[in-house]
Order: C-alpha cells, then structure tokens, then sequence
C-alpha cells in the first residue's frame, strides 16, 4: 500500500457529523444543511412502500399533514385541519401525487412545485368546508368531486385495487362506492405507519425548532417577574418563533402558575405571577417546516421552596428513569413501567382510574403533528406496547405538585439512535430554573 502524504490524504465523511446541527435556519450555498430534494423523495418512498406492503391501489388525503408529507406542498393554517379544502391522490401506478389546490392558489403551486405530477382544482365538497354549504349544495359539490376523483383513479390505470382514505367522510365514500371503487378507511394508517420513521432531514428540521424553543425559554426567563401575565409569556413565546423563522398552528401554551399549575390546566390565562410562584410552559406547536415541538420546563419567581424541589426531584427521576432504557428493541410497555401508576400518586388530586392521566406522565411520537406513533402511556402500554425503533423521534414528559401551592412539569424531545436517543432539547432541566426577583 503507497504511503498517504499530505498531498494524497482527503478527509473522510462522519456519519454521525453534527457540527451544525440546530444553527442555521436559512439554505445556503456554502453548507448542505437540510436536503430538501431528498427529505420530498424519502418521503414519498416511505408512503409508497406502505402503500405497496397493505396492497394500496391509490391513496386519497384529505388531512393537511398527510397531504404535506405526501406531496411536500403547503399553505395557510386556515386550511387544516381535514376542511376538504385541498386533498390530493397518489394512485400507485404514478411516480408522483395528483394534488387538488384551493381556490387560486394552484397558480402558484404548479410553478413552485414542480415535482407533483399535476395540480388541480379542489372541488369543495368534503370535510368541514364542504357540510358548511346547506345540504343541497353540499350534495352537488360531493358529486362533483367523486366525479373528479373516480376519473383520475381510472386515467391512472386503476381498476378494483383498493382506494384508501385517511379521512372518513360518509357522503364521500358512499359516492366513491357507487363509482365501483373499492374504499377502505386505512389510509390514516397508511401515513402514520410511513411518518413514524425520520430520515436526517426530518430530524435536522426538529433540532432546528428546539433550538428555537430553547430561545424562546431564554426570553420567557428574562421576562419571569411579580406582574407579568401567563398570557404576556404566550406572546412573547409567538414573538420568538416567528423572528428566528418558525410558525406555530393553534398557540403555544401550557403556561401556568402558582396553585393554578396543579393539577395541570394546559392552557395559559391573565392570572399575574407573583414572587415564589412556579411557572411551566410547554412550547408545543411550534414548528419549522412543518416538524413541530413539544417541551416542558419549570421556572420559579425567586427562589423555590424546598417542597416545590422534591416534588421536582420526583418528576425528574421518573423522566430519566424512563428515558435510560430508550433504545431500539425496547418496547413501550417497559418505558411506561418506569412510572408508578397514577391513582397511587395522584389521589390527592381525585385520579382514579389511569385514563385520567392521559399527557401526564406520558411519551408521544412527534413529527408533522403533535400525536404519531408511538404513544407511552401505562392506560394503554401495559397491555398493548409497541416496539421503539432506531429513527423514531418522541417526547417524554411528568409532571407532579402539590395542591393550593404549585406544579412542575419537565418534558425531554428525543431521536431514537442505534444504541440510545440523543436529546434533541437543550434547556437546562437538572433543577428548577430560579429567576432573581431583582
């Protein structure tokens, strides 16, 4: 073998590289960054093989997510969720998806998104849109989309293969059906199954929104004093996200405080903070390009009190109990073993049964949405887990207090990796964030 020289030597690639991970928001000519060529083809093979191994003729969307990670086209949040206002098909005999766009909008799709395979017109008449006309005409546009549908399907070659829809709309699949199409209602396990997977795309654009969730608790930590409003730090949380490039569908929130934060209310009100009280806020629904976030942290006015601390302690060791055994191979049933059950912790706020627990102590798959595959949750998990697979990304999250004095809840984001997860979320979670009075 020649001897390498300085002349001879090149670098080699790093699989694991993640020098830049989470920094950038933008594309530039300089870094690869997200490659968004392969993050819309890897997509599309994923829904296409999970078309292939349920035996899918053609798959119809109408939700927004669906449509998203299908055909890697969006607009307005006003459209979502399910309205009927756009949808799009993906019969298995072509390359790529069919998509039906709202109104004018599909003047700009077509010469944006070269990459579907055509765009039409969506005919509004299923989902919520579509029952908002008055019953007749609802009635003609239903016809006239399942016209539509029913043509492309059969111009795609199709004949009695099995059409899927991830929506169930009646009166669209009762005209489907009278079109001699056969329709099944798994199409929304079709998509699931294919999302619960990310590639290193999808996975960079979630680092990308946790480190934007991470400056948005920089910010609410500065803004922590006796005064503010749960609501003030709601806005501020929006402010953030939107200058350093993310969105956010349906509101950020989850901020409470003091007495008020146990048990959790989930949802932020004027109530002031005053010196002592905890704070904890999630900032879920935060996104960037689409991949959302969901994360807890707990704040306090001023110094905590010893009591608000063990019951911290409590939450933080049932969280890393949990998250120690996270690997491929284990199921989710050991995960939520971790936990003790809620009833025997919890009775001082009246849970008695376990399904009162639900997104307590709890794990969920997150991705486009805020619900994929899995969910970890002793309710379920104990008597029907599922198997956590390398590429998966989830959030684990507890939650204690104590009642009439306060609430801690604490919540990780996690990428399932060959041998563990790596913790996509940054904030400090070891102890209580102590914001000084003065």
């Amino acid at each position: 073998m020649d001897k390498e020289t300085p002349m001879s030597f090149e670098y080699p690639r790093i699989p694991d590289y993640r020098g830049r991970e989470g920094t950038g928001t933008q594309a530039v000519d300089w870094e690869e960054r997200i490659n968004m060529e392969r993050l819309r083809a890897y997509r599309l093979r994923r829904t296409k093989d999970e078309m292939v191994r349920r035996q899918v003729g053609a798959l119809l969307l109408l939700n927004e997510w669906n449509i998203r990670y299908a055909t890697s086209t969006w607009t307005a949040y006003w459209t979502a969720h399910s309205s009927g206002l756009r949808y799009a098909l993906l019969p298995a005999s072509l390359d790529a998806p069919i998509l039906y766009e709202q109104g004018e909008i599909g003047y700009h799709t077509r010469q944006i998104a070269p990459w579907v395979a055509k765009v039409k017109v969506a005919i509004g008449g299923a989902g919520w849109i579509g029952r908002t006309m008055g019953v007749e005409a609802h009635a003609m546009q239903r016809n006239k989309m399942v016209q539509q549908i029913a043509d492309d399907v059969r111009d795609a070659g199709m004949g009695k293969e099995l059409l899927a829809v991830d929506t169930w709309d009646l009166g669209l699949v009762e005209g489907l059906q009278r079109e001699g199409l056969r329709v099944s209602p798994i199409g929304s396990d079709v998509m699931l199954e294919a999302r619960k997977i990310k590639n290193p795309d999808e996975v960079e654009c979630l680092r990308i929104c946790t480190s934007i969730g991470d400056a948005i608790f920089g910010e609410v930590a500065r803004a922590i004093r006796p005064g503010v409003k749960e609501s003030e730090l709601a806005g501020l949380a929006h402010h953030v996200a939107y200058k350093l490039g993310a969105r956010v569908y349906s509101g950020i929130g989850s901020v409470a405080s003091g007495a008020f934060a146990w048990p959790n209310p989930r949802d932020e009100s004027d109530r002031m903070i005053r010196p002592r009280d905890l704070v904890y806020m999630d900032v879920y629904n935060v996104d960037y390009l689409g991949y959302k976030i969901c994360y807890y942290r707990t704040f306090s006015c001023g110094k905590a009190s010893q009591q608000a601390k063990d019951d911290y302690r409590r939450a933080l060791d049932w969280l890393y109990g949990a998250m120690q055994i996270v690997r491929p191979g284990v199921t989710t049933r050991e995960v939520a073993e971790k936990w003790p059950p809620g009833p025997q912790i919890w009775g001082d706020i009246l849970v008695r049964h376990e399904d009162q627990t639900a997104g307590s102590n709890w794990g969920h798959g997150i991705g486009l949405t805020l619900y994929e595959p899995p969910i970890i949750w002793r309710a379920v998990s104990l008597e029907h887990p599922m198997v956590i697979e390398e590429g998966m990304t989830f959030a684990l999250e507890t939650q204690h207090g104590t009642p009439g004095s306060h609430g801690v809840r604490i919540e990780e984001m996690l990428h399932v990796t060959k041998s563990g997860v790596e913790i996509l979320s940054k904030w400090p979670i070891d102890e209580i964030t102590e914001v000084p009075l003065v």
